[in-house]
């Protein structure tokens, strides 16, 4: 497979599209090709500054043990110049990659050896992109989503370079919490804040980013629970406009939009192209929670989950995190709630 690109693919330079964040930002935390004491979950690594003949077999060493197992090839004489960013989060592994034109390709040699079955996640940012697969050959271009089942042989070429964001999840938690198969081929859809963007793929993007970029640390006790209930909306298939449908839309809105103090049942209408009264509908139809008492559940659910993990911010700083105008206000209504106030928890931590 590798040669069959070789004909479609030019040489050309790391691409400079900017679809939701700056390259500036994406590339703030320079790789140190080690792990991150003061943070054990994160790891860096790159291939600049390393021998020339040496980088290949390095990367791919390092994305078997820390993303998936593939085989690297650079693009004409010029060398490999990439980098990843790797977070892992319990079973799933978060990661932001850039580099140069190269192509990848997962075999069966490689799917046999390692054992990996689950299913990645590419989040382009910049660089057009290649897919092929046994079924045939997908176009990625900067804004797009493409999940893959990885268990399945795939080569990926990068005629212009590459930023992005990859999620791998195993099989049975994507099977457990969507109640879906792994997809048979490749799903591409767009994540761009367009209209038209999948809002479900667009707030998983920027939950991955916000983890990576380690610009609200607090939010890493979040994560987990966070990415699973967009992959269950992602790839729940009943219908765009089901009442399901849309009130993960709405759940997913709330979600991006939770630290906002200013977050009302009038603007998450607005935010998902629906009335209050239709948006109320929805969520009665459910069976559960109003939409204003939704987003006080999720504001203390995230509050106590951040509470309890290790090395927990002040009880003010939670409450300002999650979006709680004041801390006496927070504290009431989370004791309301939970039966105990945030000073126990955090304490009991």
């Amino acid at each position: 497979m590798l040669c069959a690109i070789d004909h479609a693919m030019k040489r050309g330079t790391v691409g400079t599209t900017d679809v939701l964040w700056s390259s500036a930002e994406l590339t703030a935390y320079p790789a140190t090709g080690a792990v991150d004491h003061a943070r054990p979950t994160y790891r860096h690594f790159s291939t600049e500054g390393l021998e020339r003949l040496a980088r290949i077999e390095l990367w791919e060493q390092h994305n078997a043990d820390a993303l998936v197992a593939l085989a690297a090839r650079s693009i004409g004489d010029v060398p490999l110049v990439a980098t990843e960013r790797n977070l892992r989060v319990e079973e799933m592994t978060f990661a932001w990659v850039g580099a140069n034109p190269h192509i990848v390709e997962r075999t069966r040699d490689h799917i046999a050896a390692t054992g990996t079955d689950g299913v990645a996640l590419y989040f382009s940012l910049a660089g057009e992109a290649f897919f092929y697969h046994p079924d045939g050959v997908h176009l990625q271009r900067p804004g797009t989503m493409l999940a893959c089942d990885v268990n399945q042989p795939f080569l990926r070429g990068f005629a212009h370079g590459l930023q992005e964001y990859v999620l791998t999840v195993p099989r049975h938690v994507f099977e457990d919490v969507t109640e879906q198969p792994l997809p048979r081929v490749p799903v591409l859809s767009s994540f761009a804040d367009i209209p038209g963007g999948d809002v479900h793929a667009a707030a998983l993007a920027r939950l991955i980013r916000t983890s990576l970029t380690g610009s609200d640390p607090t939010a890493v006790a979040a994560t987990e629970a966070a990415t699973l209930d967009l992959l269950r909306a992602l790839f729940t298939t009943d219908g765009a406009n089901s009442s399901g449908a849309k009130r993960r839309a709405a759940i997913a809105w709330i979600r991006r939009n939770l630290r906002d103090p200013g977050l009302s049942v009038s603007r998450v209408a607005a935010g998902v192209g629906m009335s209050e009264r239709s948006l109320s509908r929805v969520f009665s139809e459910s069976g559960g929670a109003g939409v204003a008492r939704t987003i006080l559940e999720m504001r203390l659910t995230l509050a106590h989950r951040m509470l309890s993990a290790p090395g927990a911010p002040s009880v003010q700083d939670v409450a300002l995190y999650c979006g709680f105008a004041t801390a006496a206000h927070f504290s009431r209504v989370f004791r309301e709630h939970f039966d105990t106030t945030p000073a126990e928890v955090r304490a009991a931590r």
